[in-house]
């Protein structure tokens, strides 16, 4: 159980990595000039729907993934043992990190588009700053196979 639970941290951090590396991908290439193409007006209506697009998935998705990943981790462990409960747990992690880089991936390429219109900047700060909170330890794992545990009693 010791290597598996090991083996599942690594996991999560790697995913949670590509978190960062895929914002970072996507600066890197905005920076390099893949977005000057399709680089809309400032001021104009294609800026602001892309802006309010970029915030309203931001503002909307963020609290939602934690908010489903919470519901998923919690919800019937009664019928779970420690095998079913750390699979299920790894699946929606690795959703949530997904979710949150297509997020942060929008937000850095509406920023790009918008001609540095700094709000799709600041909403992918804001991503990449929660998936900070999301970082996997043992001590997370461990409560939450504590709580299967004691649900299954």
């Amino acid at each position: 159980m010791e290597k598996r639970i090991n083996s599942i941290l690594v996991l999560l951090k790697i995913t949670l990595s590509c978190v960062w590396l895929g914002a970072a991908a996507f600066l890197i290439m905005g920076e390099l000039g893949v977005y000057a193409n399709v680089a809309v007006d400032r001021n104009g209506q294609e800026a602001f729907v892309l802006n309010c697009v970029a915030i309203c998935l931001t503002i909307i998705g963020v609290p939602l993934t934690l908010k489903f990943f919470k519901l998923c981790t919690t919800h019937s462990l009664r019928r779970m043992d420690n095998d079913e409960a750390l699979d299920r747990y790894v699946l929606h992690s690795v959703i949530r990190n997904i979710v949150m880089m297509i997020i942060a991936c929008m937000d850095v390429s509406v920023y790009y588009i918008t001609a540095n219109d700094l709000s799709g900047a600041l909403c992918a700060l804001i991503v990449v700053v929660i998936s900070l909170f999301c970082y996997p330890n043992r001590k997370q794992l461990d409560e939450y196979l504590e709580k299967v545990n004691s649900d299954i009693d």
